[in-house]
C-alpha cells in the first residue's frame, strides 16, 4: 500500500535512537553469561527496523541467546499504538516499574521487538516471557510496517494483549480489524508457499491466540445493561461487535451467532479496563519514577485481575508436536522475518477505481455540503419559527441541493444517485431537526415560565392574610385564563403546513410531559405555594394572638406575685387569669373575623390556654407552694425552738397528772404561735403547707411529751433510791433461801412478780414512795426492772428456756425408743430355719 499523505520517514535521530536500544540489548545479553540461560527481567532486542523503517531484520545476538535457552516458553505479546503505555503495562505485569524503558518524550521509545524472561509460570509450567513491540501509528511509519509488527506478535504469542487508552470506539475496532486481517492473510500465504516445509505448524491453525483488549486510563461508565455484569466490559464489546456486524441471531449467552471477524479469529476475546495508575501530573509525566506502592489501588486491583486471567490459560505454542522452547522460538522468528522480507505481506488495493466514480462521489459531497450551508439559514430568529415555516424553508433548500447536484453531473456520464443524496441530506436534516426540537423545547419552557411569572405576580398582589377559600377561587380563575391562552398559542405553532415531497417533514418534538399538563401542574404548584404562604401568615396571626394572651396572663399573675395565697385565693386568681387569656386572644383576631371559622381557631385557643394559662398558672401555684412550704418550715422551726425552751423549764419530778396539765398548756401556746403565721384571717389554713406544718409540730410535741414523761419517771426513780436498795436486799435474801424446788431464780414470771412485791413493800416503808401515785410506782418499777435488773432477769430466762428445751428433747427421744418394734430375722434366715437335714443347703 502506498504511504498515506502527511506521513514522513523517520530521520537520523530515530535511527540513532534505534542503535542505542540495540546496544542496550546486546549489553543485557552479555550479562546473561555463558551458561545458556537468559537472565530474568532483562529485556533484549530480537528484531529491529531497517534504516528506512520499511522492513525489519533479526538481531543476531538476541536470537543466539534465545537459541541457547532450552526451556519451555509461553509468550505474552503486547501491542498497541505508540505512547499508549505498553512498556509500562509490561513492567506492571512483571512486578517492577523499571524493566522496560519508559520515556516522557513525544517520540516512540521502543524500536522493533524485545523479549524479556520473567519469574512467572504458565498453566502448563512453561516460563512466561513478555514481548514488547514498537508502537503503531508512529510518525513517519507506514501502516504496512505496523501490520508486520502485529503479525509477529499474533503468530508467536500464547496470549495477545492489545493496549489502547481511554475508550474503545469504531475507529479503534476498524484499525484492529485491519491489522488482524493482514496478519491472517500473511499466515495463509506463508503456509501455502511451495518451500514452506519448515513453516511452524501454528501457521495452519485457523484461530489466533486469546486476545485481551486492555483499555488504560479508563474512567468512563459502561452502559447500564452491562454495568452490573461480572465481565461487563467484555459483554459490551461483544454486543458492540454484533451491532457492527448487523446480526439478528443471538445465542444463549446473548452474543451474535453471526460473529464479527475479530470474535471468529480469536478463540478467546476479553476486555480489561485499567484505572489511572497515578493521579498527580508529575507521576503521570514519567511513570518510570513511580514505585509499585505509589500506584492507585484501583489500578493495582484491576491489574491483578488481568494478570490472573492471562496466566490462568496461558500455554506454550506447539512446534513439531512439542511445546515451544528457546531454539524453536528462534527458528520461528527467523522464518517470519524472512517471509516478510520476501514480500509475502499483502498490500491493499486502491480505494477508488475510476475518475468518474470520484467525480460522482465528490458531487455528492459538494451537494451535501451545499445543503448543509443552506440549512444554516433556517430557523435563525430569536424564537423558533412555526413548524409550517420550518418545513417550507427546509423543502426549498432540498430543491436547491438537488438542482445543484444535477448541474455538477451534467457533463459526466454518471447516473445521479438521488437516493444516496437524500440519505446524506436527511442526515443533516436530522441533526438540524434535533437542534430545532431543542429550541422548541426551550421556547415552550420559556412560555411556561412567562405564564408562571404572570400568575405569580397576580398572586403576589393579593394582600395576606386572606380567607383561604376566597384565595383558592381567585387563583383557579387566573390559572384557567392562562392555560387557555397557552394552549391556543401552542396549537397555532404546531400546524404542519403544506406537504413536503423530497424528505421527511418536521413535527413537534416529543415532550416528556405534555406542555399544557406541565403548565397546569406548575400553576397548581404556585397556587399551593401562595396558599402555603397565606397559611403561614394566618398561623403568625394566631401565634400573635397566643403571645398576646400569654402577656395578659403574665401581667395578671405578676400583680399577685408579691404575697402568699391560700387555695380559695388561688381559685379566684385562676378564674380571673383564664378570663383575661380568652378575652385577649379574641381581641387580637378582631380585624379578621373569618379566622374564627377556621379549624386553627379552636386549636390555637386551646394552645393559648395550655401554653399561656395552664403552664404559667401551674408555675405560679408551684412557686406559691414552695414559698408557703418555706414560710411554714420557718414557722415550725420557731415554734419548735419556743416549745423546747418552755419544756426544759417544766418542774419535775411531779405527779403524772400535773405533768400532763402543764404540757397541754404548753402545746396550746405553741399551736397559737403557728396559727399566727397563717394570716390575719387564717386564709392560709386551707393549704397543704399549713397542714403539713401542723403535723410536723404535732410530731415534735408528741415526742417531747414522751420524753418529759420518761424524764419524770427517771427523776422519780432517782428519788426512790432507798426503796430500790431495799428491794435488792429482799431479792438477795430470797435467792439464798431458794433451792431446787424454788421458782424465783428459775421462772421469769415468778422472778418479776417477786421483785415487784419487794419494791412495793419498800415504797411503803420509804418517804419517797408516799409521794408517788400507784401508777407512778409501777412505772418506776418497770424502769428499775428493765435497766437495773436486766442481767439478772436475762439469766433467769436463759435457764428457764434451756430447761424446757432439754425436757422436750428428752421426752421425744424416750417416746421414739419406747414405740420402736422388735427387730425381725432376715428373710434368708427365715427360709433356712429350722434346718432340713438330708438335703444340701
Amino acid at each position: 500500500m502506498a504511504e498515506p499523505p502527511g506521513r514522513r520517514r523517520r530521520d537520523g535521530a530515530l535511527a540513532c535512537l534505534s542503535s542505542r536500544w540495540w546496544w542496550r540489548g546486546a549489553f543485557l545479553l552479555g550479562l546473561s553469561g555463558a551458561c545458556g540461560e537468559v537472565a530474568p527481567n532483562r529485556p533484549f532486542q530480537v528484531v529491529r527496523p531497517t534504516n528506512d523503517h520499511g522492513s525489519m531484520v533479526p538481531v543476531v545476538e538476541g536470537l543466539q541467546a534465545l537459541a541457547q535457552h532450552d526451556a519451555k516458553i509461553a509468550l505474552v505479546s503486547v501491542v498497541g499504538p505508540y505512547h499508549s503505555g505498553k512498556s509500562f503495562l509490561l513492567n506492571a505485569l512483571a512486578g517492577q516499574t523499571n524493566v522496560f524503558a519508559i520515556g516522557r518524550m513525544t517520540s516512540p521509545e521502543t524500536m522493533g521487538i524485545w523479549l524479556c524472561r520473567t519469574d512467572m509460570r504458565a498453566s502448563d509450567g512453561a516460563e512466561v516471557w513478555l514481548m514488547d513491540s514498537e508502537g503503531f501509528f508512529g510518525p513517519g511509519v507506514s501502516e504496512s510496517y505496523d501490520a508486520k509488527i502485529f503479525t509477529i506478535a499474533s503468530l508467536l504469542g500464547g496470549h495477545l494483549v492489545y493496549n489502547t487508552v481511554k475508550i474503545i470506539d469504531q475507529q479503534a475496532v476498524t484499525l484492529l480489524e485491519m491489522l488482524a486481517r493482514r496478519a491472517q492473510l500473511f499466515r495463509t500465504r506463508s503456509s501455502a508457499e511451495p518451500n514452506s516445509a519448515e513453516a511452524p505448524e501454528f501457521l495452519s491453525v485457523r484461530s489466533f491466540p486469546p486476545l485481551t483488549w486492555v483499555v488504560e486510563d479508563f474512567v468512563q461508565e459502561l452502559p447500564e445493561q452491562h454495568r452490573l455484569r461480572e465481565d461487563g466490559a467484555t459483554a459490551w464489546l461483544r454486543s458492540y461487535l454484533s451491532k457492527v456486524n448487523q446480526s439478528d441471531i443471538v445465542n444463549e449467552h446473548g452474543y451474535s451467532e453471526d460473529q464479527h471477524f475479530l470474535a471468529r479469529l480469536y478463540k478467546d476475546l476479553k476486555v480489561q479496563t485499567l484505572f489511572l495508575p497515578a493521579t498527580s501530573k508529575e507521576q503521570l509525566t514519567d511513570l518510570s519514577k513511580v514505585t509499585w506502592d505509589q500506584l492507585t489501588p484501583e489500578f493495582q486491583h484491576e491489574l491483578s485481575d488481568l494478570k490472573a486471567h492471562i496466566l490462568s490459560h496461558l500455554e506454550a505454542r506447539k512446534f513439531e508436536g512439542k511445546s515451544m522452547r528457546g531454539p524453536t522460538l528462534e527458528r520461528c522468528l527467523r522464518f517470519i522475518v524472512q517471509a516478510l522480507q520476501r514480500g509475502m505481506f499483502h498490500e491493499l488495493p486502491s480505494l477508488w477505481a475510476t475518475w468518474t466514480s470520484q467525480v460522482a462521489e465528490m458531487s455528492l459531497q459538494d451537494a451535501e455540503s451545499w445543503f448543509a450551508s443552506l440549512l444554516q439559514g433556517v430557523d435563525v430568529t430569536e424564537d423558533p419559527v412555526p413548524v409550517s415555516v420550518f418545513n417550507a424553508e427546509v423543502e426549498a433548500r432540498r430543491e436547491r441541493a438537488h438542482e445543484f447536484y444535477r448541474e455538477l453531473l451534467r457533463d459526466f456520464d454518471v447516473r445521479p444517485n438521488f437516493r444516496k443524496l437524500a440519505d446524506k441530506i436527511d442526515h443533516h436534516f436530522q441533526h438540524k431537526l434535533v437542534q430545532y426540537h431543542e429550541r422548541i423545547q426551550r421556547w415552550v419552557q420559556d412560555l411556561v415560565h412567562r405564564a408562571k411569572d404572570t400568575f405569580a405576580n397576580a398572586m403576589e398582589r393579593v394582600e395576606l392574610p386572606m380567607d383561604p377559600a376566597a384565595l383558592k377561587q381567585l387563583g383557579e380563575k387566573d390559572s384557567k385564563v392562562l392555560r387557555q391562552e397557552f394552549a391556543s398559542h401552542l396549537q397555532a405553532f404546531s400546524r404542519a403546513g403544506s406537504p413536503v415531497t423530497l424528505g421527511k417533514p418536521a413535527q413537534m418534538p416529543a415532550f416528556s410531559q405534555d406542555p399544557v399538563s406541565q403548565l397546569t401542574i406548575e400553576l397548581r404548584s404556585l397556587q399551593e405555594q401562595r396558599d402555603l404562604q397565606n397559611d403561614r401568615v394566618i398561623m403568625q396571626a394566631f401565634k400573635g394572638a397566643v403571645a398576646a394572651a400569654d402577656e395578659a396572663v403574665e401581667a395578671e399573675l405578676k400583680a399577685h406575685s408579691g404575697r402568699l395565697m391560700g387555695k380559695a385565693q388561688l381559685k379566684d386568681l385562676q378564674s380571673s387569669a383564664l378570663s383575661k387569656c380568652h378575652q385577649t386572644f379574641d381581641e387580637s383576631l378582631a380585624m379578621h373575623r373569618w379566622m374564627t371559622q377556621l379549624p386553627h381557631y379552636k386549636t390555637h385557643k386551646a394552645q393559648a390556654r395550655t401554653e399561656s394559662y395552664d403552664s404559667k398558672i401551674g408555675r405560679f401555684i408551684a412557686t406559691n407552694d414552695q414559698r408557703l412550704s418555706m414560710h411554714f418550715n420557718t414557722a415550725v422551726e420557731r415554734c419548735v425552738t419556743y416549745y423546747r425552751a418552755r419544756k426544759a423549764n417544766l418542774a419535775m419530778p411531779v405527779a403524772e397528772s400535773d405533768l400532763e396539765t402543764e404540757h397541754r398548756a404548753l402545746e396550746g401556746s405553741v399551736r397559737d404561735l403557728l396559727d399566727e403565721q397563717a394570716g390575719h384571717g387564717g386564709e392560709l389554713k386551707d393549704t397543704e403547707a399549713y397542714r403539713g406544718a401542723v403535723r410536723m409540730l404535732a410530731e415534735v410535741v408528741e415526742e417531747g411529751a414522751r420524753h418529759a414523761r420518761q424524764k419524770n419517771i427517771e427523776l422519780w426513780k432517782v428519788h426512790s433510791d432507798e426503796a430500790t436498795r431495799c428491794a435488792l436486799r429482799e431479792n438477795e435474801i430470797v435467792r439464798r433461801q431458794c433451792g431446787w424446788q424454788c421458782f424465783f431464780n428459775k421462772v421469769p414470771g415468778v422472778h418479776r412478780s417477786t421483785c415487784m412485791r419487794h419494791l412495793m413493800q419498800c415504797f411503803g416503808r420509804s418517804g419517797a414512795g408516799s409521794k408517788m401515785s400507784p401508777q407512778m410506782q409501777m412505772l418506776v418499777f418497770e424502769s428499775w426492772y428493765l435497766k437495773d435488773l436486766a442481767a439478772e432477769a436475762s439469766a433467769v430466762r436463759t435457764f428457764f428456756y434451756t430447761s424446757i428445751v432439754t425436757l422436750v428433747v428428752g421426752a421425744v427421744l424416750f417416746c421414739a425408743f419406747w414405740q420402736r418394734p422388735p427387730s425381725q430375722p432376715s428373710s434368708a434366715f427365715q427360709q433356712n430355719w429350722p434346718p432340713r437335714y438330708g438335703r444340701p443347703m
